[in-house]
Parts: C-alpha cells; structure tokens; sequence
C-alpha cells in the first residue's frame, strides 16, 4: 500500500511585527503607488493587521505621523506611523490570521 502523507497545519508563530516587517506592510497597502498612505488605504492595512476599530485606529495613527496635515501618511511620514504602530503590539499571528480569512476556498 502507498504512503500517503497526512498534512497537519503549523500552528502560526505569534511574536511581535517588527519595524521593518509593518513598513512592508505599509508600502504594500498603498494600492495606488503614488507613495502616500490615504485614509482608507491606511483603514485596510490595520484589517489587514487584525485591528479590531480600524478606523479608529487610522485617526489615531495620522494624529501620530502625519506632520505637514496634509491628510496622507507620506514616505517621509512612515517611519512615525511605524513607531506609533510598534507600540500597539500587533503580532505575527493576528496578521497570518486576517490574511487567511481574505483568502476564499
């Protein structure tokens, strides 16, 4: 009889985004490549993250970075929105999680 392999899932490691893994992230959700993070750009990126008030989170975080007021996070800006961001923890597994769930079968 053949071997047949049985696939168990991994479970999900769950430490801590870092600074340049939430940058990637952040580049990433800028859909339009202009290279400025609008609100609702920046809205997907914290579902994306596993936030659960994005849009809270999103007037938060342009209170942190965005500098000049001009109501996008600039590639100048987005090392403050990555510190700000850092300090709330998100962790790899919140963020593997919300990409599986994009995901459709």
């Amino acid at each position: 009889m053949p071997y047949i392999p049985i696939f168990v899932d991994k479970p999900i490691p769950d430490w801590p985004l870092d600074e340049k893994q939430l940058k990637e992230i952040f580049k990433k959700s800028d859909v339009n490549g202009d290279g400025r993070l609008t609100k609702e750009e920046l809205k997907k990126a914290f579902e994306k993250l596993g936030s659960r008030n994005p849009g809270w989170r999103v007037h938060r975080a342009f209170r942190h970075a965005d500098n000049n007021k001009d109501g996008s996070i600039s590639l100048e800006e987005l090392d403050e929105l990555v510190k700000y961001v850092v300090g709330l923890g998100y962790r790899i597994s919140d963020f593997e999680q919300q990409r599986f769930k994009s995901v459709s079968v």
